[in-house]
This record gives structure tokens, sequence and C-alpha cells, in this order.
């Protein structure tokens, strides 16, 4: 009997509610931001890691999370194949937690803290290419936009609450932010039990007719760029404490304008959210690079704190537009399958990957005083020679274009 997988055409015909998805990512997108920040405060906390071995460890998730997510069809099809795609996830929702609480069973062992951060971080890599087929399949055009739109404005703030909750919390131990992980986990496996036993039937007809003669062109273009959007902000995010120390910004003021790209990038997202203008337009992508370039330079050379604020904002704008095209035309072009969507995660996870890479290269090649420089540098070089892939997109679009008369 052939194995059954998450986009079978034919059992399930109505769409996953909607409101149970949202609910699922906004706990799945706690659980992750709570796993992610505990996991390097308990290594430099409990584990006594240097920044050097946090790089290690942040680079050695980064390649289990692109491995896996790039493996979760694999997984639908295979070892999960016999279950039910609602079980395969509500299973992973399950080891994830599992993970989360395995440290305290000995709170000072390196090496269940290694497996705990490798197998939670594994499970998550799998949770959300299962999330996305089941919140995509069904849907399409604009339709699926406005979907995607929703998923987007629930996970971004979702993310951010461990870190405004991170301060109480671990007054509780150095191991209690990995439980609130396990926790909100266990609230989104409630959520994902109302879920259909399996996504909805995704029309091949409608799906054909709803994805743009150069929306392939535009996905492949936003596989290079997602991951190098994601490079970028892995590269600037520790280099922004020196920025405003070097501005003159006091340090209660700080945080606040740290953390303005993400605001803006909720901000963006929620404006592509509620706008159609964007889609099936190569210029899209051409804003989304230049303003998350321009915002990247600018952050790191601006000689003012409301110019800083601005080239932040830029960042984040970019971020946004490149994070949303990417999902969307994977997602449309990928038929809403599991495949799609671990494809997605995959770039994600490798942007995760090569920022700290070239973090550990920055280091080794200018030393501990000035790796962040030498790590910048690195970046940039990386940039430049990852636009061959956008541009070798663009010309076949051209191509396939004049091809078809047009």
């Amino acid at each position: 009997m052939a194995p059954r997988n998450a986009s079978s055409a034919h059992p399930a015909t109505s769409f996953t509610p909607l409101a149970r998805v949202l609910v699922a990512t906004f706990f799945g997108s706690v659980s992750g931001g709570a796993f992610w920040s505990a996991m390097f405060f308990v290594s430099a906390r409990v584990h006594h890691f240097s920044p050097l071995r946090n790089l290690v460890l942040a680079c050695v998730l980064g390649a289990a999370y692109t491995v896996w997510a790039w493996s979760a069809g694999w997984l639908t099809r295979g070892p999960l194949g016999r279950l039910a795609p609602r079980t395969s996830l509500l299973l992973v929702l399950a080891t994830w937690a599992a993970a989360a609480v395995l440290p305290a069973c000995a709170p000072t062992s390196e090496l269940l803290f290694w497996l705990a951060t490798l197998v939670g971080t594994s499970a998550s890599a799998v949770v959300w290419p299962l999330v996305e087929s089941f919140m995509s399949a069904g849907r399409h055009g604009p339709e699926l936009r406005k979907t995607i739109g929703w998923f987007n404005v629930t996970w971004t703030p979702a993310v951010a609450v461990p870190l405004l909750l991170m301060p109480w919390v671990t007054r509780l131990g150095p191991l209690a932010s990995i439980w609130t992980s396990a926790l909100c986990n266990g609230v989104a496996m409630v959520a994902v039990a109302g879920f259909p036993a399996r996504p909805a039937h995704h029309d091949p007809e409608r799906s054909r007719q709803s994805v743009g003669a150069d929306y392939r062109f535009l996905r492949d273009a936003t596989r290079w760029l997602l991951p190098l959007a994601y490079l970028m902000a892995a590269v600037l995010s520790p280099v922004l404490p020196a920025r405003l120390l070097a501005l003159g910004v006091q340090p209660d003021v700080a945080p606040v304008l740290a953390s303005t790209w993400m605001v803006s990038r909720f901000a963006t997202l929620a404006l592509l959210a509620a706008t159609s203008f964007w889609h099936g337009r190569w210029s899209t992508l051409l804003g989304g690079g230049v303003a998350l370039g321009t915002g990247m330079a600018c952050a790191l050379l601006a000689p003012t704190a409301w110019l800083f604020t601005l080239a932040l904002t830029l960042f984040g704008a970019g971020m946004a537009v490149l994070y949303y095209a990417s999902l969307y035309y994977g997602l449309a072009v990928g038929h809403a399958q599991v495949d799609a969507g671990g494809t997605f995660e995959g770039l994600v996870g490798l942007g995760y990957f090569l920022g700290p890479a070239l973090g550990i290269a920055g280091y080794q090649l200018a030393g501990a005083a000035r790796g962040e420089v030498a790590t910048v540098a690195l970046a940039w070089l990386f940039a430049l020679a990852s636009l061959a892939g956008p541009l070798r997109a663009w010309r076949r679009s051209v191509a396939a274009a004049r091809a078809r008369g047009e």
C-alpha cells in the first residue's frame, strides 16, 4: 500500500480552520522564540560557553534546522508515511516539548544540553512545513496571500514575547525559559488536534490558473535572497550594541532603537497582507533587496541616532518583503505541499547557519578584537557573490517572456 503524505489529494476537502492554524502558529512561535533565546542563555550561564562557542552552537543548530526542514517532505512520505499528517504534526510537537524539558533531568550535563537542543531544533524544523501545508492547502491566489498575511502578522509578535518575559521567567531558574517552550507546545497541540486529519485537497487546475507566468522564476530568485536576508540579520544583530554606544544612545533607550527593524518588519508584513500590488513583480524583489542592503550599510555607517533608526527601518522592511514573497511563491508554485514549506524553512535555516559560520570565520581571521568587523566584511562579499542567483533567475524570466512573444 502506498504511504500517505500531507499533500495527498483525496482525503480532506475542507480548509483547515484559519483560527486554529493561527492559534497553533502563535504558541508554536512563542515556543520557538523561548527555545532559541533560552538555549544561548543556558549555554552561557550554566555551561559557561564563550562567545565563540555560542557561535559554534548557533552554527550547528542552524545546520540541523536546514537539514531537517529540507527532509520534512521525505519524513511525511517515508518514516511517518503511515500516519495522518495531523498525527505526524502532533508527534513532532510532542518531541519538541520533550526536548525542552530534557535538560531538567541533569541541569549541569553539557551532553544532555546538546542532545536537547539538537532534538528540539530538528523537531521545530519539521513542525513549520507541516503547519504551512495545512494553512495553504486548498487556498489559491488572493485567498492564499491573505492567509499567509495572517500567518505572518501572527508569528512576528509571538517570537518577541519570550524576550519580554525572560527577565521574570528566569527568576524561577536558568532552565525556566526552555520549560516555557514545552508549555506553549502543549497549547499548540490542543489547536492542532482540531485540524482535519490531513490538509485540504489542492485543486491542480485552480493552482495552475492562480500561478503567474513569472512565479517560478520569482521563487527561484527568493531562494537566494531569503537566506541572504537571514544571514545579514545574524551578522548585524551582534554589532548593534556597539553601534548604539558609539552614537551616544542611553542604555535604557538602546534596546528600543535596536528593535526598530523588528517593528518595521511587522508593519511591512501587515501592509503586504492588506495589499495586492506587490505580487508577480520583479520590482518588489528589487525593492526588498535594495532596502535590506541599504539598511544594513547605513546602520553600520550612520553618524546620528535618527539616521541609524531610519536604516534599521529600511532593513526590517526589506526582510519582510523577501520573507513574504519567498513564502508565497514557494507555496503557490509548490502546490501547498510539505516539500514546498520544507524548502522555504530550510532556506531560513541556511541563513541561521551561514551567519554564525561567517562569525566563526571572522574570529579566526581577525581575532576577538576585530572579529565583528571581519564578519561584516565577509558578509558583504558573500552577499555580492549571491546576487548571481537572482540575476540568473531574472534572465531566464526575460527569455521565457520572449519565447511567449511578450
